[in-house]
């Protein structure tokens, strides 16, 4: 099997999915990090957030990880959610703090 090395693990300016296996339905969890090392955390049992200005991406991905937060594509595998499972509609103020990422890698 290749292995990726020169990938980084969550690239910038992504949206990565995750659920929350404890609630029904799964409660999902967008994370986006940013250009300067931070992340918006969207939804989730917290709602959405961006990372404090000490916190890293990493720090912010520790957390989600720590707090059973799991890929979908791993919650699709093991049945938690079905093959179909899309990412909720963001609302307003997610839309917006997503957008200026995207356009200019930070909020």
């Amino acid at each position: 099997m290749p292995t990726k090395r020169h990938e980084p693990l969550l690239e910038e300016r992504v949206i990565y999915w995750f659920v929350h296996p404890s609630t029904r339905p799964p409660t999902p969890l967008g994370f986006l990090r940013d250009d300067w090392g931070r992340a918006f955390i969207i939804g989730g049992l917290t709602g959405s957030h961006y990372g404090g200005h000490a916190d890293s991406w990493w720090d912010q991905f520790g957390l989600v990880v720590a707090k059973g937060y799991i890929p979908v594509e791993q919650a699709v595998k093991i049945k938690i959610v079905p093959p179909d499972w899309s990412p909720p509609a963001l609302n307003e103020s997610d839309s917006h703090t997503v957008r200026i990422i995207h356009q200019n890698g930070h909020f």
